[in-house]
């Protein structure tokens, strides 16, 4: 986001829900990586995932970010992932039109669903 909001004049809206910040029954770790050369941090909930961000494209792992539902669950909302490879930025929103719209008009990629968190 940072990338967005300070090369690409995104305004910043805010978190898209909330996350545990403890593990919790049914939650998996939700980690976070960040990459200097191209200011863009990444989030995911597959282990294998962040190996491969640290090892092989530069992310520096910050560890864990909090802890979220794996699977949908007690209200809980999606947050979908998105990334933009020509600006480098990878983009959250747990907004399926947002989504949407970050791929259909914005150049953004979908990456699935990273898990599901509880709604502001």
């Amino acid at each position: 986001m940072n990338n967005a909001v300070t090369k690409l004049g995104y305004s910043a809206e805010g978190a898209p829900g909330r996350i545990f910040p403890t593990n919790v029954k049914d939650t998996v770790p939700l980690y976070r990586a960040y990459n200097t050369q191209i200011t863009d941090h990444f989030y995911t909930t597959n282990a294998a995932e962040m190996d491969n961000a640290a090892t092989k494209l530069g992310y520096s792992r910050e560890g864990i970010a909090g802890y979220i539902y794996p699977n949908e669950e007690c209200g809980a909302v999606p947050l979908y992932r998105a990334y933009n490879q020509q600006i480098t930025d990878h983009f959250y929103t747990n907004s399926a039109a947002e989504r949407d719209n970050a791929v259909n008009a914005l150049g953004y990629s979908a990456e699935g669903i990273t898990g599901y968190i509880l709604p502001n």
